[in-house]
């Protein structure tokens, strides 16, 4: 893939922007009052473009894919990276006279901007002769969450659905409003994808609960249909919030409504996405610990994987839920040791058939794992009886994950 080459979708990307001004210190002053200037700004408003990059290397960024299927059909795709790129670009007010003309007027001998795109006139606030237009920016790392519906939906149905996942993850997860930002890929006029940041230093990590726990998406999509005023078992309307003195027509502050998403009030409607949340709070979701599809993924691994055994241990994984390794059969160089299966930098597997019960075999094992232990990694031996799998994956939660339980209430 080239680099004006989307690299989620592979749709080229537009023309590039110049005249970039990246915003590192900005000198800012406190307003006693908001005014009618402020309500003004906040109607005019500004287009912001975002746009996201995963860490890693492009072949293989660090990534984690997860999806919600209904009878193998998938509802929602999930993609999950910690600590990727977020760059946010203001191209503008968006009424501007002329839409192709992008950025703001900037006294690069002053340091001032200047006020009203739509005055140039302004005498409030002179300008000097030395003045440049551009584009400012800022770039920032944050932990993101892409989601893209299984079918193209509106652009109301969008924003609704935003909207209610948003409010349903803060709930669940008892976060702050600004703790959680969400908004539309690649733009407001073109949703197709839900971009979720989280928005406080260091993050809270809910995101990655999401893509790694296969019971979190259901959770949150009965999370939303509460909030939207809906029964979470059967869909059933129950018109208002408890205690609230009006019904809900379509949408209310008790829901989806907020100050945040002022702009798509006249867009989100709860009923909307009532049935995509019912779908989505008894789907089944399958996880990948890797860039791939989970069925992509899992079939690499059964590909890679040294015996019947590894596989067999790999569909029951499969099949309870739990997270997939991310590799099979990597080497560990520093060790000289090769792992059948490796969950991250410091995490390695091994499934012990029954050969491994030889004296020389065991003792050579024990070996080897004694020196990636004194590495630094944690290692994790499954033995050739199935049931006791279910009692080592349960000692590592944090690794293997939770077996899921589809369709449990919260």
């Amino acid at each position: 893939m080239g680099i004006d080459t989307c690299r989620h979708c592979g749709a080229d990307l537009d023309a590039a922007i110049g005249s970039l001004f990246r915003l590192s210190n900005v000198a800012t002053k406190r307003r006693d009052r908001i005014n009618s200037d402020e309500e003004e700004r906040q109607r005019l408003g500004f287009e912001v473009r975002s746009a996201v990059a995963f860490a890693g290397p492009p072949i293989r960024p660090n990534v984690h894919r997860a999806e919600s299927l209904e009878g193998g059909i998938p509802l929602l795709a999930l993609e999950y990276g910690p600590a990727a790129t977020i760059w946010r670009v203001n191209v503008g007010w968006r009424r501007r006279k002329r839409l192709d003309q992008l950025g703001f007027v900037l006294d690069t001998e002053r340091g001032y901007w200047q006020r009203n795109e739509l005055d140039p006139d302004d005498m409030d606030d002179p300008l000097s002769g030395s003045i440049e237009r551009v584009i400012p920016f800022v770039e920032d790392r944050r932990n993101i969450l892409l989601v893209e519906p299984g079918e193209v939906l509106a652009g109301g149905e969008m924003a609704s659905l935003g909207a209610a996942l948003k409010n349903a993850i803060q709930v669940e997860f008892q976060l702050e409003d600004a703790e959680l930002a969400a908004e539309a890929l690649p733009s407001d006029g073109d949703r197709r994808l839900l971009l979720l940041y989280e928005a406080a230093e260091g993050g809270a990590g809910v995101l990655r609960r999401l893509a790694k726990e296969p019971d979190a998406l259901p959770a949150v999509a009965r999370r939303a249909l509460r909030l939207c005023h809906f029964d979470p078992e059967t869909g059933d309307d129950l018109g208002s919030a408890l205690g609230a003195r009006e019904r809900c027509e379509a949408a209310c502050y008790d829901c989806l409504l907020s100050y945040g998403n002022q702009r798509d009030h006249r867009l989100l409607d709860r009923f909307a996405i009532r049935d995509l949340l019912l779908r989505i709070s008894r789907a089944e979701v399958a996880v990948a610990n890797g860039p791939e599809p989970p069925a992509e993924h899992l079939a690499k691994l059964k590909a890679l994987a040294g015996s019947n055994l590894e596989r067999r241990w790999l569909d029951f994984l499969h099949a309870g839920g739990y997270v997939l390794p991310s590799a099979a059969q990597r080497l560990v160089p520093n060790v000289s040791a090769r792992p059948d299966f490796t969950y991250d930098a410091t995490t390695v597997v091994f499934i012990d058939g029954p050969v491994h019960d030889y004296p020389n075999l065991a003792e050579r094992d024990a070996t080897i794992r004694a020196a990636l232990e004194d590495a630094g990694y944690l290692v994790i031996a499954f033995g050739a009886d199935a049931t006791c799998w279910p009692d080592v994956l349960a000692k590592y939660p944090n690794v293997f994950g939770k077996p899921a339980t589809h369709g449990a209430p919260a």
